[in-house]
């Protein structure tokens, strides 16, 4: 084929191709007016259907609605010579069946659009199968009616069959753009796959003087690609990267996209090849796929190079153990001593990670000050050792701050592969829930997944998030158990937090109030709490003698600099005194901050709030706590009752204490009296008041107040 043949050849493909583009654009315009004209007809009146089913006869269009309320599509086919109409429906799923698998994607997302979105006009086209083969189809339609959340309910529109404009377009798209451009290497080739022709841009990626020279020649003999992949190309596109062999046998990395389409004039088809020189973007993807497979901080493996590696040892099924580690006290020197120096920490444990005895171990910075390492051909056993020795590292670490030595730990979580999951993603999941629970148990520790450890995890954030929306809702609900004197008089009571949910049932609070506090949700408890025994105070003035409620508090709330403040105001809002309340605390305030506890104390006795310490003689009470501030009531832990009755070493540490406190002259509360034989004992001990089921249990504020005398009775 001459050169000049070629442009000829050429010119007239783009002027047959112009004269198409016109003419399409013109049928569109024509479509577009009148499909708009369907959707005002529709609306305001009957009366133009006729000249609507002959707009749609004209553009070989068919009418389609969809209701919500049935979920069916309902389409009519109009006939201009004749006065009926093809009626068919069907539903969502039963439509999709047929659409092809490829555009289903696309299809589901365009329509969730429309249906929950603000987009009210909905245009697309897919393939739909049709007696054994796909038809390109174009649906157009839009939104007439929506409820009250904004979803539609009802939508109407258009469907053509536009499989040969699809065919069209794309062939001349093809022949068109493969010599529209200079800078683009292309070859024409024949249906066998020999190059028939060649641009400029072509002769010159392949060295060519001539470029005649190539014609003729088989793709397959210039590519380092085998011809069995190449003729396997039928009605779609392939695109591959390989290897161009130049003269001189120099081999070029190149990309290959081939496009088969068929000549109109001809019963031939054709297939342009277009190849890009890809060795500049070989170099550059090699540099950064190595950056962005490693953290820039610590040089270690990031989440990106940790999943590719993962991904091979999964699919060789090689056996390995991987490690989560959380840092435990760096947020305090990251946030307390500067940014600087938590880069410095996290660069020394790095090192440490990487001083492992594993070979072709992979440490990676999972993120923030989360750790992932792991260890081939290694057991849960041989990791426990190997973490408890990371952790031993880390401990060791001498971090110094303005003359202060500070102290980093870690937690860690132990996962195996193939033992506790079969994928990348359910491993991490694991050996976090696993990490975990190495927190609760002390942090500074090493734990191995057990079996349904990620549902537990799973069923907590559960509760979380419940717990989260009831208090929010403030829908928990407050009992309140009787205070006794010796005689079984009441005299006060304690305000108890209940919590009863909707999915989870009755939820104990030794469960959701540790939940409660290790995500700072005991803060809007404890408010919630004063506002509720301020309320039942007022109702009891206005009926009853009322008495003194005690409200527990958390340690981490009390060490809120605002809470004093907050405590009082929600006093003086529902005109109560603050000494008819009494902040019950435990001596774990004491463990967290000695110093802001003391003033945190002092502000509130100051405020007129009586203050009783809870739970004394459990764990590590230390009577220095006693030195150290005046409590005006001591609650006795339930565990220094036990046998008093009948072991006369119970019995004498229980009345040491309390002689004690009298002398200190403190104020005695005795919990969890359930036995009649505990009586005496305490009546000789002269113990102020009694709390337990011996006399009530918690109960609604309703039957607390029953059981007080009507005021002016006593």
């Amino acid at each position: 084929m001459s050169e000049k043949n070629s442009r000829d050849d050429v010119d007239f493909l783009k002027r047959r191709l112009s004269r198409e583009k016109k003419a399409r654009k013109q049928a569109e315009t024509l479509l577009s007016e009148k499909s708009n004209e369907l959707y005002d007809a529709l609306q305001d009146s009957k009366q133009t259907e006729s000249r609507l089913k002959l707009a749609l006869w004209a553009a070989q269009e068919s009418f389609w609605e969809w209701n919500a309320k049935d979920d069916q599509f309902a389409i009519r086919a109009f006939s201009y010579k004749s006065i009926k109409e093809f009626h068919w429906s069907s539903n969502t799923f039963s439509l999709l069946r047929h659409v092809h698998e490829e555009d289903i994607s696309n299809l589901e997302f365009q329509w969730a659009l429309v249906l929950h979105c603000d987009q009210d006009r909905l245009e697309l086209s897919f393939r739909y199968r049709i007696k054994g083969q796909f038809l390109w189809m174009r649906l157009r339609g839009r939104v007439l009616e929506r409820d009250g959340n904004g979803s539609a309910i009802r939508i109407v529109g258009t469907i053509r069959d536009i499989t040969h404009e699809r065919e069209a377009e794309q062939s001349f798209h093809l022949m068109a753009s493969a010599f529209a451009s200079s800078k683009e290497p292309m070859l024409v080739l024949s249906n066998d796959l020999k190059i028939t022709e060649c641009n400029n841009a072509g002769q010159r990626l392949l060295s060519l003087k001539d470029k005649t020279t190539c014609f003729g020649w088989a793709l397959f003999d210039v590519l380092d690609e085998s011809s069995d992949k190449l003729t396997q190309l039928q009605d779609k596109e392939v695109r591959f990267e390989t290897n161009l062999t130049l003269a001189g046998g120099r081999k070029l990395p190149v990309d290959v996209a081939l496009a088969k389409f068929e000549n109109r004039y001809q019963n031939k088809p054709y297939i342009i090849a277009t190849l890009r020189d890809i060795s500049d973007r070989k170099m550059s993807e090699s540099l950064l796929r190595q950056l962005a497979m490693h953290d820039e901080l610590t040089g270690l493996f990031n989440r990106t190079g940790l999943n590719d590696v993962l991904d091979k040892y999964l699919s060789g099924e090689q056996k390995f153990s991987l490690m989560f580690i959380d840092l435990d006290g760096f947020k305090q020197i990251n946030d307390g001593a500067g940014h600087e120096l938590g880069d410095l920490c996290l660069r020394r444990v790095a090192k440490i990670m990487e001083q492992v005895p594993v070979i072709d171990k992979i440490v990676t910075r999972w993120g923030g000050d989360e750790f992932v390492i792991v260890l081939p051909s290694c057991d849960v056993k041989r990791a426990e050792k190997i973490g408890l020795s990371v952790i031993e590292g880390i401990e060791n670490l001498k971090i110094e701050s303005q003359s202060t030595e500070l102290r980093l730990s870690a937690s860690i979580g132990i996962a195996s592969f193939p033992c506790h999951g079969q994928s990348v993603e359910r491993l991490i999941q694991n050996a976090d829930a696993a990490m975990y629970q190495a927190k609760i148990h002390g942090k500074g520790c090493v734990n191995i997944y057990e079996q349904g450890l990620w549902e537990s995890m799973k069923a907590q954030v559960s509760l979380l998030a419940d717990l989260r929306k009831t208090i929010e809702h403030d829908q928990l609900d407050f009992f309140i158990q009787g205070k006794y004197d010796i005689h079984g008089t009441l005299k006060c009571g304690e305000l108890l937090c209940r919590w009863h949910s909707a999915l989870h049932g009755n939820i104990s609070p030794g469960v959701f109030i540790p939940l409660a506090e290790t995500h700072r949700l005991d803060f809007s408890i404890g408010l919630q709490a004063l506002h509720r025994a301020c309320e039942y105070i007022k109702v009891m003035d206005e009926e009853r003698e009322p008495v003194q409620l005690a409200v527990n508090i958390s340690a981490n709330q009390l060490l809120d600099p605002g809470f004093p403040s907050q405590a009082v105001a929600i006093c003086r809002e529902h005109n109560v005194a603050a000494k008819n309340i009494e902040i019950e605390l435990t001596e774990s305030i004491f463990m967290q901050n000695e110093e802001q506890a003391i003033a945190a104390l002092n502000t509130l006795r100051r405020y007129g709030f009586a203050l009783a310490l809870d739970d004394f003689g459990s764990g590590f009470s230390a009577l220095s706590y006693l030195c150290m501030f005046s409590f005006s009531t001591i609650k006795l832990d339930r565990s220094l009752l036990k046998d008093i009755h009948r072991d006369e070493k119970a019995l004498a540490l229980f009345q040491g204490i309390i002689a004690m406190l009298r002398r200190l002259k403190m104020h005695t509360v005795v919990e969890g009296v359930e036995l009649s034989e505990y009586l005496p004992v305490l009546r000789e001990a002269r113990v102020d008041l009694l709390q337990g089921f011996y006399f009530d249990k918690p109960a609604p504020f309703g039957q607390f107040m029953a059981r007080l005398p009507l005021r002016g009775i006593i």
